[in-house]
Formats: structure tokens, C-alpha cells, sequence
């Protein structure tokens, strides 16, 4: 298995975790890298992460160029098998498919840290839904 290069680097890495993520994204572990297609080597990735029993774990733009049917799919997977205790940042401007997820949410806006709240604390103060929140303040 390519993998065992991931194993030797990283001690927390959890051999059996990869090998029920791969059942559950229907990857072929005997398939080369340079093989896979785009989306494989995306979900090929996100197992590799998720194997990993880090504290914390951060994705860019982990359903960005994917269908409506595969985020859900991506957005499960990652919630689903990541460390109970650990931290886990998601950078996307997806914001309506992640949001019922999200705990706290952080826009930054020309590399600064625009605006910094709790969730229901941000519905609630606006009156609206954290996607609106973030269409508002990223409206050409």
C-alpha cells in the first residue's frame, strides 16, 4: 500500500482508520496516485488526514468543486471521523452547506480578521442566517 510512508512519518496515524475510509469512499488501495481521478485523489487526501489523530484539523475549501451530493458526502466523512477533542477549521465560501455545523465562524476580509463570533450569537445579534451574514459583508 502507498500509505506506508504516512505511517513512518507520522506516529498518530491509524493504519485501521485508513482502511475503513477507503471502504467507505470506495478508494482502491492498490490504485497509484497518478491513477486516480481528481476527485479520488480529494477524497484519497481527506482519508489520509482524517487517519491521523491530530488535535487540530484544518481543510481549505473541502467541498469547493464538487457536486451538491458529494459535499454532503465529504461533510459527513470529516464529521464523522475526526478526533472527539480535537479542533477542526473549515476555510470555505460555502457557507449555506457547512452551517449547520458550525459552532463559530471567523470572516476575514483583505487579510484581516473582519468578524469573530458564536454562531447562534451571530443569528441572533443579525437577525439572520450566517450565510446572509456573509453575503452581506462580501457584497461587491
Amino acid at each position: 500500500m502507498q500509505t506506508k510512508l504516512y505511517k513512518d512519518i507520522y506516529p498518530d496515524f491509524d493504519m485501521a482508520v485508513l482502511e475503513d475510509l477507503f471502504l467507505k469512499l470506495k478508494l482502491d488501495p492498490t490504485m497509484p496516485v497518478s491513477k486516480m481521478s481528481k476527485g479520488m485523489r480529494e477524497k484519497f487526501q481527506l482519508a489520509l488526514c482524517l487517519s491521523r489523530k491530530a488535535d487540530i484539523y484544518i481543510f481549505d475549501e473541502p467541498i469547493a468543486g464538487v457536486d451538491p451530493a458529494s459535499r454532503d458526502s465529504i461533510l459527513d466523512t470529516i464529521l464523522g471521523n475526526y478526533a472527539n477533542d480535537a479542533l477542526l477549521i473549515i476555510a470555505t465560501h460555502l457557507i449555506a452547506d457547512i452551517e449547520p455545523v458550525l459552532d463559530e465562524v471567523v470572516f476575514l476580509k483583505e487579510g484581516q480578521i473582519h468578524l469573530h463570533r458564536n454562531c447562534d450569537d451571530l443569528r441572533e445579534e443579525y437577525n439572520a442566517s450566517v450565510n446572509d451574514v456573509f453575503r452581506e459583508v462580501f457584497k461587491w
